[in-house]
């Protein structure tokens, strides 16, 4: 089902395609309560707006890695330590 271009309703299966999110880690997060998740028969479902939400509290784009483990993450590709 879905309101104007978008899903009402999302399941954990699409999230890769539509987020970048792996299934396992939306079960990871709705079972730690930071995703509210709905059951309807056995399919688990996610609301738009609940998403929403959530991205929208998740720390703003940059590379969680540090510039020293990146740095050294490019030594070891070149043969450096």
């Amino acid at each position: 089902m879905s309101v104007g271009s978008r899903p009402f309703a999302i399941r954990p299966n699409d999230f890769p395609a539509l987020y970048g999110i792996s299934r396992t880690r939306v079960y990871e997060l709705i079972a730690s309560g930071e995703l509210p998740a709905r059951k309807v028969g056995r399919a688990t479902l996610v609301l738009a707006e609940d998403v929403e939400k959530f991205l929208r509290s998740q720390p703003v784009g940059r590379d969680p890695a540090p510039a020293s483990a990146t740095a050294a993450r490019k030594a070891v590709r070149k043969g450096g330590a």
